[in-house]
């Protein structure tokens, strides 16, 4: 190939690709933007996934805080603010309520 043909090749392709990239910036609405168009219920909805979401982050915040600090984390106690066991079933008659020998 030519250098000709090179250069001609790398115009048209960046002509492409900017366009392309261009044609996004002006038909992509904003996060912002996009929320303020959504209906009243779907901003309802919308809230409820973001609380959700951050429920999740301080859910892995506290995972994260016991395993720095090497305890054991509970299924039952996630919702609590104590990582020790809350269920009945876990108690001095050993797991599942099976007594040791």
């Amino acid at each position: 190939m030519s250098a000709g043909a090179w250069i001609r090749w790398i115009t048209v392709s960046s002509a492409i690709i900017g366009g392309g990239v261009l044609m996004m910036r002006a038909t992509v609405p904003s996060e912002e933007e996009f929320y303020n168009k959504l209906s009243p219920e779907l901003k309802k909805e919308m809230d409820k996934i973001m609380r959700q979401r951050e429920g999740s982050q301080t859910m892995k915040e506290r995972l994260d805080a016991a395993g720095e600090k090497n305890e054991i984390v509970w299924g039952d106690s996630l919702g609590t603010t104590s990582s020790k066991p809350n269920s009945p079933a876990f108690g001095p008659g050993g797991f599942g309520g099976t007594k040791r020998v």
